[in-house]
């Protein structure tokens, strides 16, 4: 019994640094994540360009889906205007296709690429 008694005192006062230092390893974690998020991001970015001129992501479109759930499909548009709806813009040069337009952050509708 006293020697898992000296185990036990052993393995606490090794670990009682660990735990005296546990904000600053809390910080480490938070950076971490930080970082983490920023790179899954960028990734989500890199992978996304181009993504818009795939015709069967569009069928995946809904009415009322959010501005969030369309830019996670088709990526970040090439443009966007802002008159009585919001026309989000993914050719980078005609008006006639490839759009979504929002009202209140919500899908009314849209033209896919041709």
């Amino acid at each position: 019994m006293k020697t898992l008694t000296a185990m036990v005192a052993a393995v606490l006062i090794c670990t009682l640094p660990v735990f005296a230092d546990e904000s600053s390893l809390q910080q480490r974690v938070t950076d971490l994540e930080k970082r983490v998020a920023t790179i899954e991001q960028l990734l989500e970015e890199t992978n996304a360009k181009g993504r818009w001129k795939d015709p069967v992501i569009w069928r995946r479109i809904k009415k009322e889906m959010s501005s969030d759930e369309v830019q996670r499909l088709l990526g970040k548009p090439g443009r966007v205007e802002e008159q009585i709806f919001t026309t989000w813009y993914y050719h980078p040069s005609s008006k006639l296709h490839s759009f979504v337009w929002f009202d209140e952050g919500k899908v009314l509708g849209w033209e896919a690429p041709e």
